[in-house]
């Protein structure tokens, strides 16, 4: 998500030459769509190299990047061609930082707020307006945050973040009533 930074081990060869690309400025930014379950998602981060942490044999490093924006991933292609590792056609997506969240998004978190306040629980940057900044507070996971982001309209996106934060403020609202590790039915 967007103003994260990661970290990364660096490889693969194909990786490797990105990295050289990189380092040497030939590049400034690359892009990592959302995988999982063999599945490339449509949807991924613009990233920057921060710092090489550590050099490894081999050309091997790790590495810290940090997400600058968000892109659509219209194709993809893997063959090893002038460079080594996959190119994408991406659509850059601008707007990204002005989704709004939305009247019943907003409504849920400030609920889920009040009930988290309720059970003594760290509310952190909920309170952040718009919808990718929620998302990330959220502490939605990766797989998460890719179907929701992959949605194609931001009415759509504000949807399935709404039930995402109904889910959470039931799983508060199940927590231990008396201290102990069973919930209350």
């Amino acid at each position: 998500m967007p103003g994260e930074t990661v970290g990364l081990h660096i490889f693969e060869q194909r990786y490797q030459v990105l990295f050289n690309d990189l380092e040497a400025m030939h590049l400034d930014e690359f892009g990592i769509p959302f995988f999982h379950d063999s599945k490339i998602w449509r949807v991924g981060a613009k990233m920057r190299l921060v710092t090489v942490q550590k050099r490894h044999s081999g050309g091997k490093r790790d590495v810290a990047v940090t997400a600058t924006g968000l892109f659509r991933l219209k194709n993809m292609d893997e063959t090893p061609g002038v460079v080594p590792y996959p190119l994408g056609e991406v659509e850059d997506i601008q707007e990204w930082s002005n989704w709004p969240l939305g009247k019943a998004c907003a409504d849920a978190r400030d609920a889920l707020i009040q009930d988290m306040r309720a059970h003594d629980m760290y509310v952190g940057n909920l309170e952040n307006q718009g919808l990718v900044r929620l998302i990330q507070h959220l502490g939605v996971d990766a797989m998460q945050r890719a179907e929701i982001l992959s949605q194609p309209t931001v009415q759509e996106m504000q949807q399935a973040l709404l039930e995402r934060i109904e889910m959470t403020r039931r799983l508060i609202q199940q927590s231990p009533q008396d201290g102990s590790s069973f919930f209350v039915n």
